[in-house]
């Protein structure tokens, strides 16, 4: 199965699975049924615009929908998953708070690893 067919089944089976027609969907995205009932059936490529279209009416991310449901928990570790579970009990003020946190943090290693090879490195005309 080439890629666009692929698309087109995960497309069809996402749409199905919520219960709603070509047709809702369709007016869910602004356009004809017919251009849902062609991409479902492969005759028409989905583009990133589309794709995110279709994903947003359908309640799914548009990785999903153009590389499948598990795609982007494949690149997580453990490590980032356990980190994700804690930073998602957070209210959304302090998710904030606690992404500035990590980027005041971020730029402090960075100064220290700066001034610590500036320390190493000495020019040999010195």
């Amino acid at each position: 199965m080439n890629t666009n067919a692929t698309i087109a089944a995960r497309l069809k089976q996402a749409r199905e699975q919520k219960g709603i027609s070509q047709k809702k969907l369709a007016d869910l995205c602004g356009w004809a049924q017919s251009r849902i009932g062609n991409y479902e059936s492969g005759s028409r490529n989905i583009g990133i615009d589309d794709a995110a279209t279709i994903a947003k009416a359908l309640g799914i991310s548009p990785v999903e929908l153009v590389f499948g449901e598990n795609i982007t928990e494949s690149w997580l570790t453990p490590k980032h998953r356990k980190l994700l579970a804690l930073y998602d009990q957070l209210p959304e003020a302090e998710q904030d708070r606690m992404y500035d946190l990590f980027q005041v943090r971020l730029k402090e290693i960075d100064d220290y690893v700066e001034k610590y090879l500036r320390g190493r490195y000495k020019p040999a005309d010195e």
